[in-house]
């Protein structure tokens, strides 16, 4: 019998290499799993429907994204159907609370505060 707590399962979706392996790395030494990482959104929605994703607790979409947001990215989702919770995050002003209402999802800001984002993830998972 395996007693051990479920491994959270986050895919990322972020156009700057070094901020996405900061966040795999910090996640992983809380038990935090983020892979797949996406430079950009379309090439999530190029594979959201095969599967891959069934595992998945939670979506982070970074804001600023080549070609589309990860606003666009997170309407898009919702409106197909999606119903895993969303992390936006941002060096950028914080979306309106009735964008985020909207989309039901969170924002975090950049730099990370991984305090932070380990009880948004933790809040999330518990759906």
């Amino acid at each position: 019998m395996n007693n051990s707590p479920k491994r959270i399962k986050v895919v990322y979706v972020e156009d700057e290499p070094s901020i996405a392996q900061l966040l795999v790395s910090g996640l992983g030494l809380f038990g935090v799993e983020v892979h797949p990482v996406y430079s950009n959104a379309e090439a999530l929605l190029e594979n959201i429907e095969d599967g891959t994703y069934d595992e998945v607790d939670i979506f982070f979409f970074d804001i600023r994204l080549p070609k589309m947001t990860g606003v666009e990215l997170a309407t898009i989702l919702r409106e197909r159907g999606e119903k895993r919770p969303f992390v936006l995050v941002s060096a950028w002003p914080r979306p309106e609370a009735d964008l985020l209402q909207k989309l039901n999802a969170e924002f975090l800001p950049k730099p990370f505060d991984f305090p932070d984002v380990v009880a948004t993830i933790q809040k999330l998972s518990q759906f």
